[in-house]
C-alpha cells in the first residue's frame, strides 16, 4: 500500500519485491522536502531521486511543464553491476514504474522511462525511440541581470537525453552572471558555446546581454534545437541596423555544425575572437561524422583547452566541464600552455545534486 499524496485513500500496488516499499517512502520523502525548495526557488525542473537506495538506481527528474503547471516524470536506470542479476534488476524497475505514479500523485502516463541497450562493438547505449513529446520547461536566471524565466524544450520519451541537463543549472547561471557583469561593464561581450548540445547555455548568455554568441555542435538536429530554444526566448538570427547608409549587425546568433576542433582551427585562422566561452565536450565520443578520429575527454583536454585558448580575447574567461568522474587535469601540460584551472566544480552543484557532487567537473581559465 502507498499513502495518497494528495492526502486521500492509500493505493495498492503489485510488487515482485516486497522491499520496494522502502524505495516508495524514500522518493515520497525527498520528494516532499525538494518540492518546497523547488517552489521557493522558482525552479520547474529538478532532480527528486539519485539512487539514494542502491538496489533500486535510477535517476528520477521531475518536469512542469511551462505553460500548463502539468508535472512529469524522467526515469533513467544506471548500469547495473555485472554481480547483479539481470532478472532481479528487472523486477525492481518494473516495481519503481509501478511505484512512482502514486508515490508522487502523477498519472501513469506522465512517467517516462528510458530503455538502454548496449551497441555492439562498444560501451556506449542507445534509446529505443519512441514517439517524441515535446514541450517546455522555465529556468529561472540570476538577479544579476533583468529578465522573465528562460523557456527551455526538453523532449521526455524521444532521446535518451531530454536536451537540458540539470546537473548544470547553476553553472548557466555562472556563465548568464559572467556575462551580465562584462556587459554591464560597458563591453559588447562575444560569447562561444562549444559541444553546445541544445545551446540552453547561449540561451542564458544571450539573456544577459551577450552581443552575439556562437553555438557549435557536430549534431544537425542538436543545432537545430538550440535555434528553437534561442527563438522561444525572442533570439533569432542577426539583428540589423542602418549606419550612413549601410546595414550593420548589431546582434547575431549563429549556429555552426562542425567537429569542435576542426571548428577552433578554422576560427583561429580566420582571427575569431570571443570573450565568454562555455566548452562541456562529451567524455567520449566514436561519432561517425568524426571519420576515423576518436574523443576522449580525458586524452584529448589538453589539445583542446590550448585551441579554446588560441580564439579567446584578451580577458577573456572559459568555462570548461566535463561528467568524467575519474577527470584529472594535466597541470603541467596546461602550464606549458599558459593554462591555469581553477576548480570551481563545488560551487556549480545545486541542491538536489548535492547528494552526488561528483556529477561533473568545472573549471574556469582567463586569457591575460
Amino acid at each position: 500500500m502507498v499513502p495518497d499524496s494528495a492526502g486521500g485513500a492509500e493505493h495498492s500496488v503489485s510488487v515482485w519485491d516486497a522491499g520496494s516499499a522502502q524505495f516508495a517512502a524514500r522518493l515520497r520523502k525527498v520528494a516532499k522536502e525538494r518540492r518546497k525548495w523547488a517552489a521557493k526557488a522558482g525552479v520547474l525542473a529538478y532532480r527528486l531521486y539519485d539512487a539514494d537506495l542502491p538496489e533500486y538506481a535510477l535517476a528520477i527528474d521531475w518536469y512542469a511543464d511551462a505553460d500548463t503547471g502539468e508535472g512529469a516524470v524522467h526515469v533513467a536506470e544506471y548500469e547495473a553491476p555485472a554481480h547483479i542479476d539481470q532478472a532481479k534488476a528487472a523486477h525492481r524497475l518494473e516495481d519503481a514504474l509501478a511505484l512512482i505514479p502514486p508515490a508522487l500523485g502523477v498519472d501513469e502516463g506522465r512517467v517516462f522511462a528510458k530503455t538502454r541497450r548496449r551497441e555492439k562493438g562498444g560501451g556506449q547505449y542507445a534509446l529505443n525511440r519512441e514517439e517524441r513529446r515535446s514541450n517546455f520547461v522555465f529556468e529561472t536566471i540570476e538577479p544579476a541581470f533583468d529578465g522573465e524565466p528562460l523557456r527551455l524544450e526538453v523532449d521526455l520519451n524521444g532521446y535518451l537525453d531530454t536536451g537540458l541537463f540539470l546537473d548544470h543549472r547553476t553553472t548557466r547561471q555562472l556563465v548568464g552572471a559572467e556575462v551580465a557583469r562584462r556587459a554591464n561593464a560597458g563591453g559588447n561581450t562575444r560569447f562561444l558555446n562549444l559541444f553546445a548540445y541544445t545551446g540552453s547555455a547561449s540561451v542564458h548568455a544571450a539573456a544577459a546581454g551577450a552581443v552575439s554568441t556562437c553555438t557549435v555542435d557536430l549534431s544537425a538536429t542538436y543545432l537545430a534545437w538550440a535555434a528553437r530554444n534561442m527563438a522561444a526566448n525572442g533570439f533569432a538570427g542577426v539583428t540589423l541596423e542602418k549606419e550612413d547608409d549601410r546595414e550593420v549587425a548589431v546582434v547575431s546568433h549563429l549556429f555552426e555544425r562542425d567537429d569542435t576542433l576542426t571548428w577552433l582551427a578554422r576560427a583561429q585562422f580566420l582571427g575569431r575572437r570571443f570573450d565568454v566561452v562555455f566548452v562541456d565536450p562529451p567524455t567520449f565520443s566514436n561519432s561517425k561524422a568524426m571519420g576515423e578520429r576518436t574523443w576522449d575527454v580525458q586524452r584529448d583536454h589538453v589539445a583542446l583547452l590550448a585551441a579554446v585558448q588560441a580564439v579567446m580575447a584578451p580577458g577573456a574567461i572559459c568555462f570548461f566541464s566535463n561528467n568524467l568522474r575519474s577527470f584529472r587535469p594535466d597541470e603541467a601540460a596546461l602550464a606549458a600552455r599558459g593554462i591555469v584551472l581553477s576548480d570551481i566544480t563545488a560551487s556549480t552543484v545545486a541542491p538536489d545534486f548535492a547528494r552526488n557532487p561528483k556529477m561533473h567537473r568545472c573549471y574556469t581559465f582567463e586569457k591575460e
